[in-house]
């Protein structure tokens, strides 16, 4: 059996008739919050067990383990950069939003 290469980023689901846009704008975040942890706990996996296999560290290593202050910082950095993929569509939204309301009111429809 040959591994399948999964993609580094999920593609955008196509619209979902009878669905509002938030309603897809939560299943994309979904969608690729669910793609990223099932990647992150197959490479995972797979590091622990070389790792182990290896004789590198324990099977316990990792639960025991302190980050120091630069691997904090650094995983502070990849937190914020996950936050910021996921939550992407409800940003995406919020701007559309935005510019929809910014509009100067058209005199006509005022009347």
């Amino acid at each position: 059996m040959t591994a399948q290469r999964l993609p580094r980023t999920p593609k955008r689901l196509d619209a979902i008739p009878g669905r509002s846009a938030h309603d897809e704008q939560n299943l994309a975040m979904i969608v690729s919050l669910a793609s990223e942890v099932t990647i992150l706990r197959a490479r995972l996996d797979a590091c622990e067990r070389l790792l182990i296999a290896a004789n590198i560290f324990s099977p316990h290593a990792v639960d025991t383990f302190s980050p120091d202050p630069a691997a904090q910082q650094a995983r502070e950095h990849m937190r914020l950069h996950s936050m910021n993929k996921i939550f992407r569509p409800l940003q995406e939204a919020a701007l559309a939003d935005l510019a929809v309301l910014s509009q100067p009111a058209d005199p006509e429809t005022q009347l």
